[in-house]
């Protein structure tokens, strides 16, 4: 293998590593709390942005709206979210957590920031550069995506 190809392996595969082992964590986290960890990341997405609807949680889950209706769906049956009318526009739905939705939301939250604990030891200006650089490489996969040059 040539160095740049060499290169862009190591790269992939870090992505890859660092991936399936969050995605592992979250996965033991969702079985001892007796949800999924695509439910978790819901309770997650919809504490950090309260009120949105399907089509906007989708986005943030990188999901499609079809995929995100069904989890929803079933958060919804097990008392974990609720679908409510928006007072301002009749036609719009919200999603809220429920009492149970944000006990698990919040035994999740403790028991990832003490596995996750380590990483607020890697000092601020590596974690900016670690960010600035992330953001590059989203940038390039995007354009790839989308088939644009750069």
């Amino acid at each position: 293998m040539e160095e740049k190809e060499q290169q862009l392996d190591h790269i992939l595969s870090s992505f890859r590593c660092i991936t399936h082992n969050y995605q592992q964590l979250l996965w033991k986290d969702a079985e001892e709390l007796n949800v999924t960890s695509t439910q978790l990341m819901v309770l997650r997405k919809l504490a950090l942005h309260p009120d949105i609807g399907i089509t906007e949680l989708a986005d943030l889950l990188h999901l499609g709206n079809s995929a995100a209706s069904g989890v929803v769906d079933r958060m919804v049956k097990a008392g974990l979210l609720t679908r409510q009318r928006s007072e301002a526009d009749r036609r719009i739905v919200q999603l809220a957590v429920t009492d149970k939705g944000q006990e698990i939301r919040e035994r999740s939250k403790q028991s990832i920031r003490k596995h996750l604990q380590p990483l607020e030891n890697i000092p601020a200006e590596d974690v900016k550069e670690l960010l600035r650089l992330h953001g590059e490489i989203i940038k390039i996969l995007v354009q790839g995506r989308e088939n644009k040059s750069l």
